[in-house]
């Protein structure tokens, strides 16, 4: 008996490749790259790059100092004040050093603030209200950068947005022996660089604000976004009163 032709089976049929639908940005999204890196190392590296910065700023404002004093000298050698212009250095190096050190900060948080927020973006149409551009930050930049969203967002309808996280991340492993107040006093620190890149990311979208933070209580803290008086859209009105949490005036 012969054997006729027979006709390829849906098995052994060579299919076409499918074309994405969905951009590819959005599928390296889905499938991100494996993270090699242990995801506690950044709270490991957080102080040591903080100490860091104050070494480069005490060095440069060592220096600045230098160069002020030397370029006074015969003046102060007439005036026989160099005792008294050595000391009063010598008090307003702690200040010189901390503003220094907030300054450099700030500009690596705006920086990273704004790359990211033009990563999430890549694929995403604009973001038409400053509302539209807060809530981006509360729950995708956030969970971007922290793992985590933030826990309340309240607002005024007139430019002014409290974002309050009961256990910021940053924050949690801030402890030390030398008691609560120390620790406060080193939040403070540690939230410069967030509330920089808070101020980046929304820069980028097209929301110029002034971002500030505060913490009155280990791991909580609470920024206050004020938009600038120019830039200030009244669509906002439009937003629902509270969007992660209960309504209730912003932090004066």
């Amino acid at each position: 008996m012969s054997q006729g032709h027979r006709p390829p089976s849906s098995a052994t049929t060579p299919h076409a490749p499918i074309a994405p639908v969905a951009p590819a940005a959005v599928h390296q999204l889905a499938t991100p790259t494996p993270l090699l890196v242990d995801s506690s190392l950044p709270a490991y590296l957080l102080p040591a790059a903080l100490s860091a910065l104050a070494d480069s700023a005490a060095a440069a404002v060592r220096r600045r100092i230098a160069a002020e004093t030397e370029a006074e000298g015969e003046s102060s050698n007439m005036l026989d004040v160099g005792n008294k212009g050595k000391d009063k250095a010598a008090a307003d190096m702690p200040l010189l050093v901390d503003a220094a050190v907030a300054t450099r900060v700030e500009r690596i948080g705006y920086m990273v603030g704004g790359y990211i927020a033009e990563k999430l973006m890549a694929a995403r149409p604009p973001l038409a209200t400053h509302l539209d551009m807060i809530k981006f930050v509360c729950k995708d930049l956030f969970l971007y950068i922290y793992g985590k969203q933030i826990d309340n967002l309240r607002t005024n309808h007139r430019g002014v947005f409290v974002l309050q996280s009961h256990a910021f991340p940053p924050l949690e492993s801030l402890s030390s022996f030398r008691g609560a107040a120390a620790d406060l006093d080193a939040a403070r620190h540690h939230l410069v660089f967030p509330q920089a890149l808070i101020q980046g990311a929304l820069a980028r979208l097209g929301m110029h604000t002034t971002v500030t933070c505060e913490s009155s209580q280990l791991p909580q803290c609470t920024f206050q976004i004020r938009t600038v008086k120019n830039t200030t859209s009244r669509k906002d009105s439009a937003g629902a009163a509270s969007i992660l949490g209960p309504m209730s005036p912003p932090a004066r």
